[in-house]
């Protein structure tokens, strides 16, 4: 499972790309960073460290000793340094280090250590038992740092934390699903999968699921007819599930994640997944299409 695109990720651990008012605004830092810049030995380590001041001034987050190279060239002539006569090669790994510390400290922000990947890896925990979509989460679990002050640390870290997250919350509902559903509600959810008459002779014969995903908003007699029919067929499956969505104790969030991406698959998709994967989604699809049914 892939949470960012390629270019997304690449953009995320990646330093800020600054217009020219942005460079001037986060790297105009207070005099007490300026000052403190005073003990730094080389020009190197002077320009770096507020550099790398004012990306976790803009991102909250360090990017391993990448620096864009107008960055460095605006905070070079800033401090009257040239910087054509220094190397980003000389900035030491353990000197970053210092740097990231001293950086922290001043901003009154924690590290990304393990107690902080304890407390956020529980906020993602929360999280997906009301929000099934993923890139959700993560830009949640973002705010989530940025609210508590800790560090945001590189995008694996985080796309690990809550794809681990979404298959141990997966497999707690698979085993609902195995330890409650009869094997009755099986043959109900699995007749959905079957083919039916569709509406009209022209229509041939379809899947009773694919005649289910979409609700006739007509006024027309026949259609209203048809509609009220469907509406029949959920609420008859739905209340004969209802004590199995209610261990599940689904959010709508979660609910409408299954159920769309039932109705925006094949049914042969649908057929190939897994056994209580497929009818978790049959179950959301059928909550989430009863409910609509009865909006309209």
């Amino acid at each position: 499972m892939k949470i960012f695109n390629s270019i997304e990720e690449e953009a995320f651990d990646s330093p800020p790309v600054f217009n020219s008012v942005e460079r001037k605004r986060f790297f105009s830092l207070p005099l007490m960073l300026e000052e403190s810049i005073e003990s730094l030995r080389t020009p190197i380590n002077k320009i770096c460290f507020l550099v790398t001041a004012g990306y976790f001034k803009a991102c909250h987050k360090f990017f391993a000793r990448l620096f864009r190279q107008t960055d460095i060239e605006y905070v070079g002539h800033q401090i009257g340094i040239n910087p054509d006569e220094i190397g980003i090669d000389d900035y030491h790994k353990q000197t970053y280090t210092r740097h990231q510390h001293a950086i922290l400290e001043y901003f009154g922000y924690t590290p990304f250590d393990k107690s902080a990947k304890s407390f956020i890896a529980n906020g993602i925990e929360a999280l997906v038992r009301v929000q099934f979509r993923p890139k959700l989460i993560l830009l949640e679990t973002i705010k989530i740092l940025t609210q508590n002050k800790i560090e945001i640390p590189k995008y694996y870290v985080l796309a690990d934390l809550i794809i681990a997250a979404l298959n141990s919350r997966q497999q707690g509902l698979d085993k609902i699903i195995e330890n409650h559903l009869s094997k009755h509600q099986y043959a109900k959810l699995d007749d959905l999968l079957e083919k039916e008459p569709g509406d009209g002779v022209e229509e041939g014969w379809r899947y009773r699921l694919t005649l289910l995903k979409k609700p006739n908003h007509t006024t027309r007699p026949s259609k209203i007819k048809t509609s009220l029919a469907d509406l029949d067929t959920l609420q008859a499956i739905y209340l004969d599930i209802k004590s199995v969505v209610q261990h599940l104790n689904l959010s709508y969030e979660c609910i409408r994640y299954y159920a769309y991406s039932v109705i925006k698959s094949q049914i042969p998709q649908i057929s190939r997944r897994a056994v209580e994967d497929r009818y978790l989604h049959l179950i959301a699809f059928v909550v989430y299409q009863t409910f609509k049914l009865n909006d309209t």
